[in-house]
């Protein structure tokens, strides 16, 4: 998160030339970064609870989907969100100077 902060922050400040577009452009960074870090906060959370069942019938459920991953056989999905194919795509695949420039492109009151 820290080096998607760097990058965005790098992004909406670049074309910042004047004292007067910096406020616009830190709340534009603000908006973009608030809403990723609430998401991959809420990701973490789930992964947290995922990975701390008690022991019993969910944890042994969960346990047999992980299997083919911890035994190093090819799989599709995963209770565990960090090897899931699908959410490492949107976790480590996110472009935050791309949507740092797409939010500069929007008028300031649509963001």
């Amino acid at each position: 998160m820290a080096v998607e902060d760097g990058a965005a922050l790098a992004e909406a400040l670049s074309d910042v030339t004047v004292i007067e577009d910096l406020k616009s452009a830190l709340k534009k960074f603000e908006n973009v970064r608030l809403q990723r870090a609430s998401q991959m906060q809420q990701a973490s959370l789930i992964n947290g609870m995922l990975l701390h069942f008690p022991d019993g019938p969910i944890q042994e459920a969960r346990d047999a989907a992980m299997r083919p991953e911890v035994e190093g056989h090819q799989f599709d999905q995963s209770p565990n969100q960090w090897s899931d194919p699908t959410t490492q795509t949107w976790a480590y695949g996110y472009n935050a100077v791309d949507e740092m420039r797409e939010a500069l492109r929007v008028p300031e009151k649509d963001v």
